[in-house]
C-alpha cells in the first residue's frame, strides 16, 4: 500500500507544472479573471505564482485565493493614472472613436511605466529567474507579461483576455479580420450592419490595427532597454492558445481557429445561499417582483450625473409595485423612496438567480453580462466606457436586452425600456434559451481551462495549429491569375 501511494505521488509530481501568472494592473475584473485561472490551476495540483503590480490595494483580494503571490508596489504617481475616478468615464462620448483611443492611450502609457519599473527591478527579476517556471500566462491587453517571461527565461507562454475576443487579439491567433460583419472594438455596432456602418467599421478596424501596432512599438522600445526580445513573431512562435473570457454562444459568430479557447464565466463566483435580509426583500408578497440596478464596482455612483440619478428615482416612483435594489457607493446618498433599497454591496449572482428578479439594469461590464446571460434573465444595459459598448451589443444581438446609450438615458427612455421588458414575455423566453446554451454546452469551463493549459505545456509550441495563410502576401491571396 505504501509503495502504491509513493507511486501515485510520483506520477502526480510528474504531471505538476510551475506556472507564473502575470496579473496586470488593468482593473478589478481583469484581476478576477487572472486570479481565477491561477486558483483553478493551483487547486488542480500545479505550483502557481501570481505576480501583480499593485495599483489599488483595496482590490488585492482578487489577486488569488490559493496560489502564491508576489506583489510589486507601484509609486502613487503611476497607480493613480489607472484610477477610473480620474478618467471622467461618465463624461465619455459613447459614440466617439477619438475618445476611445485617448483613453486607451492613457492606459497604455501607465501600463508601460509600470512595466518599465517592474523589469528594471533587479531583485524581483532575480527571484523570478531562479524559479525556472515551465510556463507563463499573461493578458494580451497588458503585454508586459510576455516581455517579463522572455527576460526571466520562460519560453512557453499562454495568452489570456479578460475582455473577450477583440480586434488584433483574434488576428494574432490567426482568426481573420472581417470588418464586413465583425464589429471593431472601437464602435458600438453588431454583426448586422448597413452599408454606411460597414464602411465606418472598415475605417475603424484599420485605425484599431494601426493603434495596436503603435502600442506594440512603444512596448518594444521599452523592452529593448531591458534586453528583452521584442519581435512579434518571436511571441507568435511561443504562444499556442488564447484563454478568452467569452462564450461562443454570446460572441458574434465568426471564423475562428483552434487556438482560441472560450472560458467565459470561469471568473464568476460560486453560487451561494442568499441571506435572510435579501431573501425577505426579494420575496415581499406586496410586490410584483424586483428590478436590480448596478453599474459595477469601478465606476463611482457618487460621480453619476444628476440627470442620470433623477431618471432612476423617477422610474422607481412610477413602479410602486416593484422593488428596486440599487448598488451605490457607501458615501452616496439616495432619497427616501418606499420601494427603493440601496446597498454598497450586494450578492449579485444570488439576486440574478432568484425567480422574482424581473430585470437587471447594468453597465454591461463583461462579468455582469456573463452573469445575467447565464442566469437567464432579461436586462437593460447602459454602457459607460471601454469594452462595455461592445458587450452590450453582444447581448442586444440575442434580443434579451434593451440597450440605452448613456447620453440617451432619462426617465422617459428608462421607463419605456423597463415597460417593454416587463410586458414582452419573449425577452424572458429568449434569455432562458441563451442561458441553457451557455450553461449546458459540452465540456465544463474548468475542464477546458485545465486541459488546454496542461496540453499546451506538455507539447511545447504546436506548429500544427498555425494557419499558413498568415504567411501569404496579397498576390498569394488571389484565387487565380490569368497569364497572358
Amino acid at each position: 500500500m505504501k509503495s502504491l501511494l509513493l507511486l501515485l505521488a510520483a506520477v502526480h509530481a510528474c504531471e505538476s507544472y510551475k506556472i507564473l501568472v502575470y496579473s496586470a494592473p488593468l482593473g478589478y475584473s481583469h484581476m478576477q479573471f487572472m486570479g481565477r485561472i491561477a486558483d483553478i490551476l493551483q487547486e488542480a495540483g500545479h505550483d502557481v505564482t501570481v505576480l501583480h503590480p499593485v495599483w489599488m490595494p483595496k482590490y488585492l483580494s482578487a489577486v488569488s485565493k490559493s496560489a502564491k503571490q508576489i506583489l510589486f508596489d507601484l509609486p502613487r504617481e503611476v497607480s493613480s493614472g489607472m484610477d477610473p475616478i480620474n478618467l471622467n468615464v461618465w463624461d465619455q462620448n459613447s459614440r466617439s472613436i477619438v475618445r476611445q483611443i485617448e483613453m486607451l492611450g492613457k492606459l497604455t502609457e501607465v501600463q508601460i511605466q509600470s512595466c518599465d519599473l517592474l523589469l528594471g527591478d533587479n531583485g524581483t527579476m532575480e527571484v523570478l529567474s531562479k524559479e525556472h517556471f515551465d510556463a507563463g500566462i499573461s493578458e494580451l491587453l497588458g503585454v508586459c507579461g510576455f516581455g517579463l517571461f522572455n527576460k526571466i527565461g520562460v519560453d512557453h507562454m499562454i495568452g489570456a483576455s479578460a475582455l473577450g475576443l477583440v480586434d488584433s487579439m483574434a488576428e494574432f491567433f490567426d482568426a481573420p479580420r472581417l470588418p464586413s460583419f465583425v464589429p471593431s472594438y472601437l464602435l458600438p455596432l453588431t454583426d448586422k450592419m448597413n452599408f454606411l456602418e460597414r464602411t465606418v467599421n472598415f475605417i475603424s478596424a484599420s485605425i484599431a490595427q494601426f493603434v495596436s501596432l503603435q502600442i506594440l512599438e512603444k512596448y518594444q522600445r521599452m523592452w529593448t532597454r531591458h534586453g528583452v526580445s521584442c519581435g512579434e513573431e518571436d511571441y507568435y512562435h511561443k504562444i499556442n492558445y488564447l484563454l478568452t473570457n467569452s462564450d461562443e454562444f454570446l460572441e458574434f459568430a465568426r471564423p475562428t481557429t483552434a487556438k482560441i479557447v472560450h472560458v467565459g464565466g470561469i471568473a464568476l463566483p460560486e453560487k451561494a445561499p442568499m441571506t435572510k435580509e435579501f431573501r425577505e426583500l426579494m420575496e415581499r408578497e406586496d410586490r410584483d417582483g424586483v428590478v436590480y440596478i448596478s453599474f459595477g464596482s469601478v465606476v463611482p455612483t457618487i460621480k453619476m450625473p444628476t440627470y442620470f440619478r433623477e431618471a432612476i428615482f423617477r422610474v422607481t416612483r412610477a413602479f410602486p409595485r416593484i422593488t428596486f435594489i440599487w448598488k451605490k457607493d457607501s458615501d452616496d446618498i439616495a432619497p427616501e423612496i418606499p420601494n427603493l433599497h440601496s446597498f454598497p454591496w450586494l450578492p449579485q449572482q444570488a439576486l440574478l438567480d432568484h425567480p422574482n428578479l424581473l430585470c437587471f439594469v447594468s453597465h454591461a461590464g463583461l462579468n455582469s453580462v456573463l452573469e445575467v446571460t447565464r442566469s437567464g434573465k432579461p436586462s437593460i444595459l447602459v454602457p459607460i466606457f471601454g469594452d462595455q459598448f461592445r458587450n452590450a451589443r453582444l447581448v442586444e444581438a440575442k434580443n434579451t436586452t434593451v440597450l440605452i446609450m448613456k447620453e440617451d438615458f432619462n426617465s422617459e427612455t428608462f421607463e419605456a425600456a423597463l415597460r417593454q421588458v416587463l410586458t414582452d414575455n419573449s425577452f424572458s423566453v429568449r434569455a432562458k434559451r441563451l442561458a441553457s446554451l451557455m450553461v449546458a454546452k459540452p465540456f465544463p469551463l474548468k475542464e477546458r481551462l485545465l486541459s488546454t493549459v496542461e496540453f499546451s505545456i506538455q507539447h511545447g509550441k504546436i506548429n500544427d495549429l498555425d494557419v499558413h495563410g498568415r504567411n501569404l502576401n496579397a498576390l498569394h491571396c488571389v484565387g487565380s491569375v490569368r497569364e497572358w
